[in-house]
């Protein structure tokens, strides 16, 4: 095996909705003492080996030996600085956030993915004893906030588990985030993803139905030219037999109004809005711009459709959905926090990543 084989891996992934969408999930490859790590921004669909980084496994273990403010922003600062110097010289990309994650999983091959069913579970009420049922082997980590403080746990819980059985979970479900999936061979980490999407299949009470659905043709016309006037962006409708479930009233609506995962934060916005039937789209627009500060990515018209704010947000809504749906066969949906949520809208990093994704 070799990086040629990841980089192949990489795209069969990354072209495949079930597991990724945009520029989410990452891999790498340890060859000695170099490990080869997703640079951040570029899509696994289409990546090359330039968004790839080189860096120096010996040199990224000494950074467990420093300490880091208690400040996130200094802190993140300090260790993007710190990763940014374990770069082999001639590197100008900068690393995946989650490079320390890769350089301390013990195994060849690492990849990280987002599959909706898989968050069906990492996004559910009961994840955490689901995971221990399901799949008793894996590792299980609460949401924490990405990046170092996530790699620091997962080392931490990693070592003790070494040290009570000898061995360390290959398989890591991370609450809110995705799944780490690590092995000697490619083939190895394939048969443990379908494994596990098996395994989740089996015990789903429905799938999402995501049949087209027809619009109003006016009602959505003027919904599309408020929304081209207020943004300047390309407005993208669709209705679809789940939208109509969710869109139906503010109860259901409840259960995709906030955020599951970084990605969705990223490129969908922390939360979509809500319009009702007969309430304002421009009022309702400008509330929510007030309120928070930024404008909504995706907009929701009660009973009509889902409106994206250009093309990006409407996958990654899609999932929401998907995600929401999955969840309900494992006890209901389970958005991240408030803190965590405004963690990720603050984040440099996240920002950062969607500033220069490369598609």
């Amino acid at each position: 095996m070799s990086f040629e084989a990841l980089l192949e891996a990489s795209h069969t992934y990354g072209s495949d909705a079930r597991y990724v969408l945009l520029g989410g999930g990452n891999t790498s490859f340890k060859d000695g003492d170099l490990l080869y790590v997703k640079a951040s921004g570029f899509a696994l669909s289409t990546i090359s080996e330039k968004g790839f980084v080189r860096m120096d496994l010996k040199q990224m273990e000494k950074i467990w030996e420093k300490t880091y403010s208690e400040d996130d922003d200094a802190r993140e600062d300090e260790v993007l600085k710190d990763m940014m110097e374990c770069r082999l010289e001639g590197e100008t990309a900068r690393p995946s956030v989650e490079a320390l994650l890769h350089a301390l999983l013990p195994f060849s091959y690492v990849v990280h993915l987002h599959p909706a069913l898989i968050n069906g579970v990492t996004c559910s009420q009961h994840g955490s004893s689901v995971v221990q049922r399901l799949f008793p082997d894996a590792l299980w980590i609460e949401l924490v906030k990405p990046g170092f403080i996530l790699a620091k746990i997962v080392r931490e819980r990693l070592s003790v588990q070494k040290q009570k059985t000898g061995n360390v979970s290959k398989v890591i479900f991370l609450q809110n985030h995705g799944v780490f999936v690590g092995g000697e061979s490619l083939g190895e980490i394939e048969s443990l993803y379908a494994g596990i999407m098996k395994v989740l299949e089996a015990e789903l009470v429905r799938k999402p139905d995501f049949t087209a659905l027809p619009m109003d043709e006016k009602k959505t016309a003027s919904v599309v030219a408020q929304l081209e006037s207020l943004t300047g962006e390309k407005i993208i409708p669709s209705y679809t037999k789940e939208y109509a479930h969710f869109l139906a009233d503010t109860q259901k609506f409840a259960s995709i109004a906030s955020s599951f995962t970084p990605d969705h934060i990223v490129y969908s916005g922390f939360m979509p809005l809500w319009v009702g039937e007969n309430d304002s789209v421009e009022k309702a627009f400008s509330a929510f711009e007030h309120s928070y500060g930024t404008k909504p990515k995706i907009v929701c018209v009660q009973n009509l459709g889902v409106f994206s704010i250009g093309e990006k947000p409407a996958p990654l809504f899609l999932d929401t959905v998907a995600v929401s749906v999955y969840s309900e066969s494992f006890g209901g949906p389970r958005f991240m926090d408030d803190a965590m949520i405004d963690f990720i809208r603050n984040w440099e990093v996240e920002k950062y990543r969607s500033s220069v994704m490369v598609k």
